[in-house]
């Protein structure tokens, strides 16, 4: 629709329509603006200058001087403006759309890990039922290996001062139990290797876990797979394994025992002969 400019006191009239819609528009589109970076919602600030940028059309259209019409260039562009904002608030729905059936993907593929056990590349370790199970790679042979193990509060509950030293993998088992035999509750513990060469400098080792994956959660974040007390990505899972052959090499903590006992007996017999 447009509207005819018929004197000079109307174009004035128009003129100053025109400013104050555009004030109006740039102060909405900046309130909109301020709105939006506290939301932090992309879609939204999208979606708010979209609203803006065609009221501020619709109103040049409705006050343009037919005589004088908007310049075509400017109009253009104004036009192609117009379309990419649309095309990004429809790509956006579509990004949120995928994410949404990409993470119900996962919740599906997540299901089949319980009851399975899995490792991941990391230090925490679950504790589960009474036993955990652990293996730690050298890159190098080293002289000296220590393994430790340590509670939520940072005390270490086991070591294992003769761990192998040699380059490779090395698969160990824990049963629970502290340096004094008594058994610790399950939950979530963390390991620590200390390995050190000939030349008393570090070798680094990478640790990997198993646990056996007891549940899943999935949020904006993802999905997530619970082993125990201890919560890891689905993403970070490097395979699935038969629980069955993590029997370890050794005991990564050391546990003493002592024990007594008494008999006494006593016996007799007769005999006869000839």
């Amino acid at each position: 629709m447009t509207t005819a400019v018929g004197s000079t006191g109307s174009n004035a009239s128009v003129i100053n329509t025109i400013n104050q819609q555009n004030a109006a528009s740039q102060s909405t589109m900046a309130s909109q603006s301020s709105t939006s970076a506290k939301a932090k919602d992309p879609k939204a600030q999208l979606t708010g200058d979209f609203n803006t940028f065609l009221t501020m059309l619709t109103t040049q259209l409705q006050h343009q001087d037919p005589l004088s019409p908007m310049d075509s260039t400017q109009f253009t562009n104004q036009l192609v403006s117009f379309s990419q904002v649309e095309q990004q608030i429809n790509i956006n729905s579509n990004l949120q759309t995928l994410i949404g059936l990409q993470n119900n993907n996962q919740q599906a593929a997540a299901i089949g890990y319980i009851g399975q056990t899995v490792s991941t590349t990391g230090t925490d370790l679950p504790l589960q039922g009474g036993a955990s199970f652990f293996s730690y790679t050298l890159p190098s042979a080293a002289k000296t290996c220590t393994v430790s193990i340590k509670d939520s509060s940072g005390n270490v509950v086991a070591t294992n001062s003769g761990a192998d030293p040699t380059a490779g993998t090395h698969k160990l088992a824990w049963d629970g139990t502290d340096s004094s035999g008594k058994q610790l509750p399950d939950g979530k513990y963390s390991i620590v290797v200390t390995a050190t060469d000939a030349q008393s400098n570090p070798v680094a080792a990478t640790t990997t876990v198993f646990g056996q994956v007891t549940g899943i959660t999935s949020d904006a974040n993802g999905t997530e797979l619970a082993l125990g007390a201890l919560t890891i990505p689905l993403s970070s899972v490097s395979a699935v394994v038969d629980r069955t052959t993590l029997t370890g090499t050794g005991s990564s903590g050391s546990t003493t025992g002592s024990g007594t006992g008494t008999g006494t007996g006593t016996g007799t017999g007769t005999g006869t002969g000839a």
